[in-house]
C-alpha cells in the first residue's frame, strides 16, 4: 500500500461477507460438506476413489484401480441418494469416473 493511500475494507464478520459474495459462500459451504460426505460414505474406499472435481451436477472421481472402477460403478446410483440427503435440493445427478 502506498503512503497516503486509503486502507483496504476489512470485514469484521461473516454476515458482512455473506452480503457480497452470497452465492459464492453458499457454493463453498455445499463443496466442503460434500467432500466430508464423500469420505465418510466412501470410508476405506476413499484410498481409491478421489474426488476430483464439481461441474454443475456432476462429480467427477478417479479410480486407481480396474476393480475399484467396478464396484463404483454398481454403487454409484446409491452413492447419488446418499449424497444428496445431505442438501435441501437434489443436486448430485451423475457420477463421472476418470482413470487416475
Amino acid at each position: 500500500m502506498k503512503f497516503g493511500a486509503k486502507p483496504r475494507n476489512t470485514w469484521s464478520s461473516p454476515a458482512e461477507l455473506s452480503g457480497k459474495y452470497g452465492r459464492l459462500y453458499t457454493r463453498l459451504n455445499q463443496l466442503m460438506l460434500l467432500d466430508h460426505i464423500w469420505t465418510r460414505l466412501t470410508g476405506d474406499k476413499s484410498r481409491f476413489w478421489k474426488l476430483n472435481a464439481v461441474q454443475g451436477n456432476c462429480i467427477y472421481v478417479s479410480v486407481k484401480l480396474s476393480v475399484a472402477r467396478n464396484e463404483l460403478i454398481g454403487r454409484r446410483e446409491n452413492l447419488i441418494k446418499e449424497l444428496n440427503k445431505h442438501f435441501d435440493k437434489p443436486w448430485i445427478k451423475k457420477i463421472e469416473i476418470v482413470n487416475d
